[in-house]
């Protein structure tokens, strides 16, 4: 069924009309998301003064590093209903997860993830099924929320009806992946949010449209300026090619032979391709509030602090530019220049004494001013529950490692509501890169992984396998999966506990024989897991000695058994 060209100009002009509203919406939030970056980049302003700070204590920037995390959560899933298929599913869409965590970039998406999250309050993730890669992939992109322009008045994204992202791109980019025409690229909005690229003609800002129809299927609207680069409705539906262009399937079903079901039967089925239902974004929040699509951001929790810090700084600046040394001498004195180091030289009358001179000496007491500085950044550490022992300073109290760890441990307790707002987004991302996989991936996709013990594995991902009957007997796609993230899979401030509980563990005789190659084995394989430095060196040493224990059993054994068979034939 194609679409009628006329009805699809009214949609278009209907969303270009909507977005320029959405974007007036948005321009409140804006200007507040715009100031917290410019205070965390160090900024001199003073709220409701004309008169700008002179020096700039950044204390936002500080504790904002102090709390970054690089840790990039392990997925988790199960399935909703247990059964031996079902969790023979959850570990292959664990593997499936794993594997695009591993290719694509997520240690650079992570940082701008972390940095958004507490600059702004909170950080968009957005997935989009690639076609060019290879077979076809994922591509996750971290977007700031100055690029993500809501629905006015909607706080829950799969609440919208429609929703803006934005992006930078060039002019040539467009050409190459949109298949415009050099004349019409000319149309395209021209991109002058960021100084460095003002002067760059070649900038673009390309807006994607995620709205849904009346049937509630995700449509997809491009465009830059007045441009239209794409117009896809039902863009999860699937269509198939007629002459130059595509068209929606009228029924969208695919005929799947039953060799490659696992279900009893022979011949061909209909089954109804997989269609996801929901926007693929994630918002995630940094301390939540209600109602709001994001969180309050940590600029926004401690800008009284770093605005009082600003002014104390500046007046103790300000006092130390004024004081000085002044001397004192008599009317009649005779004053040269000197060089410029020892500035004015004061040249004394023969007989004259020291004594006729003075000074007078007006360098300030600023004691008390940083005291006052050093008072508010203390409790702008206490709002946000940063400790010294997270920020790795040192402290005068002598301590052990132990009491160190359990005060950094405690720290991070305190921290804890940001990490689960970060896991809740990490296990909505992956659910939805799988449901992607599963609508798109039509044929079996060869994934790389790390095991639990860190060592390279191999698997496919097969969307057929997923195929079940329903209650009435008819086939669909199984996405009942509770998705969560593994927390065993790499907490960085754990590591040193899991290394010390592997160890007590081995001494304790939990994990067999002390003095036994496979025990030994098996201990430094849990601690590869938990990422002790050269544990994989062991691994393989101990690997080596199990193996050959193993051997010599062998032989030993293959050595009685033809002794018995010669006694008997004796």
């Amino acid at each position: 069924m194609k679409p009628n060209n006329q009805k699809r100009q009214s949609v278009t002009e209907e969303y270009f009309g909507l977005y320029r509203s959405a974007l007036n919406a948005h321009s409140e939030l804006r200007e507040r998301l715009e100031r917290d970056m410019r205070q965390y980049l160090g900024s001199y302003e003073i709220d409701n003064s004309t008169e700008a700070a002179t020096t700039v204590r950044n204390i936002t920037y500080e504790i904002i590093e102090s709390q970054i995390d690089p840790d990039i959560p392990f997925p988790k899933a199960d399935s909703e209903i247990y059964s031996e298929r079902g969790e023979l599913a959850a570990r292959s869409v664990e593997r499936l997860c794993r594997s695009v965590r591993e290719r694509l970039p997520f240690e650079q998406l992570n940082d701008l993830d972390e940095r958004y999250t507490y600059i702004y309050g909170g950080s968009v993730w957005y997935v989009e099924w690639d076609s060019s890669i290879g077979e076809g992939g994922v591509r996750v992109h971290c977007i700031s929320p100055l690029d993500f322009i809501p629905e006015p008045g909607v706080c829950e994204v799969n609440d919208m009806r429609y929703c803006f992202l934005r992006f930078t791109t060039t002019r040539s980019e467009l050409i190459r992946r949109y298949g415009a025409r050099e004349e019409d690229v000319a149309l395209a909005e021209c991109e002058y949010r960021y100084s460095e690229l003002s002067s760059d003609e070649d900038t673009v800002t390309v807006v994607i449209c995620l709205y849904r129809d009346e049937d509630g299927d995700i449509c997809k609207l491009v465009f830059s300026g007045e441009l239209v680069l794409a117009d896809i409705p039902k863009c999860f539906i699937r269509r198939v090619p007629v002459g130059d262009g595509e068209e929606l399937l009228d029924t969208p079903t695919e005929l799947i032979d039953a060799s490659r079901l696992s279900v009893e039967g022979e011949g061909l089925y209909a089954v109804p391709y997989y269609v996801p239902k929901s926007f693929p974004i994630v918002v995630r929040q940094n301390t939540r509030i209600s109602p709001s699509l994001l969180g309050l951001s940590d600029c926004e929790h401690i800008r009284p602090e770093q605005q009082a810090i600003n002014k104390v700084e500046s007046r103790i600046l300000k006092k130390l530019l004024r004081s000085g040394v002044t001397p004192v001498m008599p009317e009649d004195a005779a004053i040269t220049l000197g060089n410029s180091v020892f500035g004015e030289v004061i040249r004394m009358r023969p007989g004259e004494s020291l004594d006729n001179y003075g000074k007078l000496d007006t360098t300030p007491d600023i004691s008390q001013d940083i005291a006052e500085a050093d008072r508010l950044y203390d409790h702008a550490k206490r709002v946000l529950g940063i400790s010294d022992a997270l920020q790795g300073l040192d402290t005068t109290q002598a301590e052990s490692g132990f009491a160190r760890q359990l005060k950094i441990t405690r720290a991070t307790s305190r921290l804890q509501t940001k990490r689960r707002m970060k896991y809740h987004a990490y296990a909505s991302l992956y659910r939805i890169i799988f449901e992607q996989y599963l609508a798109f991936s039509d044929k079996p996709c060869v994934l790389d992984y790390k095991d639990s013990f860190g060592n390279r594995r191999s698997a496919s991902f097969n969307r057929y396998d997923f195929i079940e009957r329903d209650g009435s007997g008819r086939l669909r796609y199984n996405d009942s999966f509770l998705f969560s993230v593994d927390l065993n899979g790499g907490d960085e401030y754990s590591r040193e506990v899991l290394w010390q509980r592997n160890l007590t563990n081995l001494e304790s005789g939990t994990l067999g024989d002390v003095s036994s190659p496979k025990t030994l084995l098996l201990y430094w394989q849990s601690q590869e897991r938990a990422h002790y430095p050269f544990a994989r060196e062991n691994v393989e040493y101990f690997e080596a000695l199990v193996k050959r224990e193993l051997g010599e059993l062998t032989d030993k054994t293959s050595e009685n058994v033809n002794e018995s068979e010669q006694n008997n034939e004796k």
